[in-house]
């Protein structure tokens, strides 16, 4: 293994042993092919990795949509019942049933989603 030097005055280091990896990869063509090689896959690592973050930022985005829609629609639900209900009790607590179903049917498709989106990810 080669000490590493500071090559001047600034932090830059350097080996301090053979030539540089330009010259090396200049005469040596199995240096080179390898150097090459560790160099496209870091590139493909690195598209990999900004591919995922992209993706999951979407995923964020639909999730936000998905409870964004569900909420006002629930909103509008609970108005229209109490629209509906016209004050009688009995009436309110038939319709509020309905928007319960409504709230437990969104929830399930929200939760679905994200479960989806993670069985996605593990695949």
């Amino acid at each position: 293994m080669s000490n590493l030097v500071p090559k001047s005055s600034t932090t830059e280091v350097v080996p301090n042993v053979g030539v540089g990896l330009s010259a090396l990869a200049g005469t040596d063509r199995r240096t080179s092919r390898a150097l090459s090689t560790v160099q496209r896959n870091t590139l493909v690592r690195m598209a990999s990795v900004q591919a995922h973050a992209i993706v999951q930022n979407e995923k964020l985005q639909e999730i936000d949509r998905l409870t964004r829609e569900a909420m006002s629609g629930q909103a509008m639900l609970s108005r229209w019942a109490a629209t509906l209900a016209q004050g009688d009790p009995f009436l309110a607590d038939d319709l509020k049933f309905f928007t319960d179903v409504a709230k437990m049917g969104k929830g399930e498709i929200i939760a679905d989603t994200i479960s989806d989106f993670c069985r996605e990810g593990r695949q």
